[in-house]
C-alpha cells in the first residue's frame, strides 16, 4: 500500500441492518469510478486499482477487503475489467465500537471468507437474518485481524496465528491437524507443541471454543434456526451440539437464546478449561475433534 490505511470504529454489538449483498462487474476501459453513499461499504476486491480515500491513497489488490463507513467520498481508478463483491449495511448508533482497518491484505484467506459472503448473497432473499449474520461475523473478524495487525501487539508464532486464522475462517468443516498445519508450513505434531507452549490448551481445545463463541453469537444475536447454527459452528448433529452447549455454558441452545446471553468464557485457557462455573470441557468430546491424517 502507498500509505498506511485508515482505521475506523464501528460499533459491532448491535446486529448490523443489510441493506444490500452481491457482486458488482465494472467494464473493461481504464476508468475512475466515484461513490458517496449513506451506508457502511464491505468490498471484497478483485482486481487491481489505485482508491482515494479521503486524503489516502492506497493500492487495491485481489484478496484485499475493504470497509468504508458512510458519508465518506471515495474514488476508484481502475485498470480494466473490475470486479468485486459488495454489502451495504447500516449500524446500530450508540453502541460499543472497536476498530477495524479500511484496507486489509487477507492473502490467502481471501477465497475462504469470500465464500462465506457468497453464501450470504444466495441466501438474501429467502433468509435474510442469515445473511445478516454472515456479514456480521465477518465484521467482527476482520476486526480480530485489524487488533492483531497492532504493532504494539505482542507477536505469537507465525505459525500459529495462522492455524488460529485456518480455524476461525472454516469452524462450519471438520478439521484435521493436518488441515491446520498445512497453511502454517508447519508438521502436526509442531504446531501441537506451539499450541501447548503459546496457549496452554490443545488445538481440540481451541477449537472446541471458538465454536462454542461462534454458537453464543449467532444464537443471541441472530434468528437463525438452532439447527443452522449448529451447522455453522461445525457441529451439525444437533445432540452433540446442545450437549456442547449445555457442558459450555449450562443451558441448552435454546434456554440460551431466549437469556440472551450468557456467562462469558473463562480467560484461562487451561487444558480443561472451564466454560461454566461447575462444567468442565474434556478433549476427548466427540463434537470437537480433531485428528492426525
Amino acid at each position: 500500500m502507498s500509505q498506511p490505511p485508515p482505521n475506523w470504529d464501528v460499533s459491532l454489538s448491535g446486529v448490523p441492518e443489510l441493506v444490500h449483498i452481491g457482486a458488482v462487474s465494472h467494464g473493461s476501459e481504464r476508468s475512475s469510478e466515484r461513490y458517496l453513499v449513506d451506508e457502511w461499504c464491505l468490498y471484497l476486491y478483485k482486481y487491481e486499482a489505485t482508491l482515494l480515500l479521503g486524503n489516502a491513497l492506497l493500492d487495491v489488490k485481489p484478496g484485499y477487503v475493504g470497509v468504508i463507513p458512510p458519508g465518506v467520498a471515495h474514488e476508484y481508478r481502475l485498470r480494466g475489467r473490475s470486479d468485486h463483491l459488495l454489502a451495504r449495511f447500516k449500524l446500530q448508533a450508540g453502541t460499543e465500537a472497536v476498530q477495524v482497518s479500511s484496507l486489509q491484505d487477507l492473502g490467502r484467506d481471501f477465497a475462504g471468507l469470500a465464500e462465506r459472503f457468497e453464501h450470504g448473497m444466495h441466501v438474501f432473499d429467502t433468509r435474510p437474518q442469515q445473511a445478516t449474520a454472515r456479514i456480521w461475523d465477518l465484521l467482527w473478524e476482520l476486526s480480530d485481524r485489524s487488533m492483531r495487525a497492532r504493532p504494539s501487539r505482542s507477536r505469537r508464532h507465525a505459525a500459529l496465528d495462522q492455524a488460529c486464522r485456518v480455524i476461525q475462517s472454516r469452524l462450519s468443516e471438520r478439521l484435521s491437524l493436518s488441515d491446520l498445519a498445512a497453511p502454517a508450513g508447519v508438521s502436526p505434531a509442531h504446531l501441537t507443541r506451539l499450541f501447548r507452549a503459546e496457549l496452554g490448551v490443545t488445538a481440540t481445545d481451541y477449537l472446541r471454543r471458538c465454536r462454542l463463541e461462534r454458537a453464543l453469537h449467532l444464537l443471541t444475536r441472530s434468528e437463525i434456526p438452532v439447527k443452522e447454527v449448529a451447522c455453522e459452528v461445525g457441529i451439525p448433529d444437533l445432540h452433540a451440539f446442545n450437549k456442547a452447549v449445555r457442558r459450555g455454558y449450562g443451558v441448552s441452545p435454546r434456554e440460551l437464546r431466549a437469556r440472551g446471553g450468557a456467562p462469558p468464557l473463562s480467560e484461562d485457557l487451561g487444558n480443561q478449561f472451564v466454560l461454566h462455573p461447575h462444567i468442565e470441557v474434556r478433549a476427548h468430546d466427540r463434537e470437537a475433534e480433531i485428528s492426525e491424517r
